[in-house]
């Protein structure tokens, strides 16, 4: 073999070496890069499923807790219920009547005008069914004062009871006449019995039995400057 054939066979081997081995080489790479995108790949798919596991487990933790909360809201919202309805059925069973309300209407727009609950409750105490009376009687007398104790300071109702009555002088006590505004006493005195008094400011109210009869009276100012005036009564007194 010439010298010249055996240089260029020689040339070849190294070429088709050099060849191999870049060939080798790139696998190489090739490889070692695939690995790693792997791992990478197969770690990154791990945290994923660590991550969506533990979402899972907290959505579910809270999903159960929710469904306890509501659980708890509707026992607690079944409760309210229940209890408005026992307060609706002990409303309903207190509750005024129409009648009763225009009652209460009427007190507490005499009591808005000055009247006291003691002669509210007095004239409520009074009120009876129709029963045997006569017809009601009205007398006028003037009021007794610091400055003033002359005639026409009495009268009398069906010969059996006198009535009398006090005040406070008017214009801070200069004139004879009772000033009506401030507090007045009225004394009662059945024939043959203990006077009886009553006081407090104008209208006054009271009632007294007598001979088998209640006498009714309601003592106001009258219409002319220092006098009273008194309405009454007299009706059947049973004790049944």
């Amino acid at each position: 073999m010439s010298m010249s054939r055996r240089r260029r066979q020689g040339e070849r081997r190294k070429q088709l070496w050099i060849a191999t081995t870049k060939i080798g080489f790139f696998a190489a790479v090739i490889g070692v890069t695939a690995y790693y995108s792997y791992q990478v790949g197969q770690e990154l798919s791990r945290e994923e499923i660590v991550s969506l596991q533990g979402e899972i487990q907290r959505l579910s933790v809270a999903d159960g807790e929710q469904r306890e909360q509501i659980a708890e809201l509707q026992d607690r919202l079944e409760g309210a219920r229940t209890e408005a309805a026992e307060f609706k059925t002990l409303y309903e069973q207190v509750a005024p009547s129409p009648e009763m309300r225009e009652i209460i209407a009427s007190v507490q727009g005499k009591m808005a005008e000055g009247l006291s609950a003691d002669r509210i409750s007095f004239a409520i105490s009074q009120a009876r069914n129709p029963r045997s009376c006569s017809e009601v009687e009205a007398r006028r007398f003037i009021a007794k004062t610091e400055n003033y104790d002359g005639p026409n300071t009495w009268v009398r109702f069906h010969s059996l009871i006198t009535v009398t009555g006090s005040g406070v002088a008017a214009n801070g006590g200069r004139e004879e006449r009772y000033d009506p505004n401030e507090p007045v006493t009225v004394t009662f005195t059945p024939l043959g019995g203990q006077p009886q008094e009553v006081k407090g400011k104008l209208p006054l109210q009271h009632a007294m039995v007598l001979r088998g009869h209640e006498y009714r009276f309601t003592v106001a100012p009258g219409s002319s400057p220092g006098f009273m005036e008194v309405t009454g009564d007299r009706c059947e007194y049973k004790t049944s």
